[in-house]
């Protein structure tokens, strides 16, 4: 019996270096599908499936002392982990770069990096 695991081992990769203090990421995964009618369909609408494309986003504590390869327009594969041993390798393109400073609240300045899927994708090898 399969048993669900805790994200909280989770942690974003480019290459070899580990992406800043990650607090959180998501990966939508999507196919577009055609739908038609015909004479051929008895009233009834048909979907083929088409095209795959995948978005997300990495949210992360800012690091003020290390650069960061999530700059806007990069270029990147990312490597999304469920946990120490199990990762999506994404190649992306980095859409957008936030940073988010509350000077009210003196919170830890925060980010979000998002992306576009940038051709196949391969999927964690689970047991």
């Amino acid at each position: 019996m399969s048993q669900p695991i805790s994200g909280k081992n989770g942690f974003v990769k480019i290459g070899a270096s580990v992406v800043a203090e990650v607090t959180r990421w998501t990966f939508t995964k999507q196919a577009s599908s055609s739908r038609y009618a015909s004479s051929a369909t008895g009233g009834f609408k048909r979907s083929l499936p088409g095209v795959k494309s995948g978005r997300g986003e990495i949210q992360f504590k800012f690091d003020m002392a290390a650069a960061s390869p999530l700059a806007e327009g990069a270029a990147v594969t990312l490597l999304l982990y469920l946990d120490a041993t199990h990762c999506y390798t994404v190649p992306a393109i980095v859409t957008q770069f936030q940073v988010e400073v509350d000077i009210d609240s003196g919170d830890v300045i925060g980010g979000a990096a998002r992306f576009d899927t940038d051709g196949a994708w391969t999927e964690p090898t689970l047991p």
